[in-house]
């Protein structure tokens, strides 16, 4: 299991309900069918939720009760909403964690937006009951996968601004920008690299990184496990990685 960030929300939420004074402030009243009503405190609720051995019959009432009292809710003080959130935690948890792993995605971010849909969600029920939290719940959690392949798709690298803010480079008298010519330079990560595999790709002008930023970036490539080689294309110079396993299917 990752350590939770102290700007996680669902941590933010769990340590608002371990405050003993919570207890006082939210009392549920769950009423099953031919049942005397039963007052519950936050956590006697979330026990009839998921602890082992819970009773069946307490599970609608409460998740009825919760949801109809948190889409009644207008101002920030009340904490029925906040109740909501809590109880849904152990529905919501264990997705966040397989987002945050298979696609490297923000654990503060992934759990931002399951909130927000589930609010969102709520307050878009005309009739909000117990039969609404399952929809809910799979609403947050899709675009909880949502939000994390769209951040998969585009993301930024900074190692050519972080080789050349590193390391102190030599004055050069200025050159007859008809002979600058730009630079591209491509990586392909090592197919046994932890991480994303995608090919990157930059293009950057001779004026902003110079031999030696690009020797920086070809030995960090070696120590990554890759083999770089320089050669002319065209009216630039090309600057390719290519993973060593590429390398031994040619030879």
């Amino acid at each position: 299991m990752t350590v939770t960030s102290t700007s996680s929300m669902f941590a933010a939420v769990a340590r608002h309900f371990e405050n003993p004074r919570t207890a006082e402030t939210v009392q549920l009243t769950a009423v099953a069918d031919n049942m005397t009503p039963v007052r519950l405190t936050p956590a006697q609720a979330r026990g009839a939720l998921y602890a082992p051995g819970h009773d069946p019959a307490l599970v609608a009432p409460i998740w009825d009760q919760v949801v109809r009292a948190a889409a009644a809710e207008h101002g920030p003080s009340d904490p029925w909403r906040l109740l909501l959130i809590w109880l849904a935690l152990p529905r919501l948890t264990g997705t966040a964690f397989r987002v945050c792993r298979r696609l490297r995605a923000d654990r503060a971010d992934v759990e931002a937006e399951m909130v927000l849909a589930l609010l969102e969600g709520l307050r878009s029920e005309e009739q909000p009951s117990a039969a609404s939290v399952d929809a809910l719940l799979k609403t947050a959690r899709s675009r909880a996968w949502r939000l994390a392949r769209a951040g998969a798709r585009e993301f930024a690298d900074d190692t050519l601004e972080r080789l050349s803010d590193g390391r102190t480079l030599p004055y050069h008298e200025p050159q007859n920008t008809e002979q600058v010519r730009p630079l591209q330079v491509e990586v392909t990560r090592h197919e046994g690299t932890d991480g994303l595999g995608a090919q990157l790709r930059f293009t950057v002008s001779p004026e902003s990184v110079g031999r030696q930023v690009l020797t920086a970036l070809a030995e960090t490539a070696e120590r990554k496990g890759a083999v770089c080689r320089t050669r002319e294309m065209g009216h630039g110079r090309r600057v390719t990685a290519d993973s060593r396993r590429r390398g031994r299917g040619r030879r």
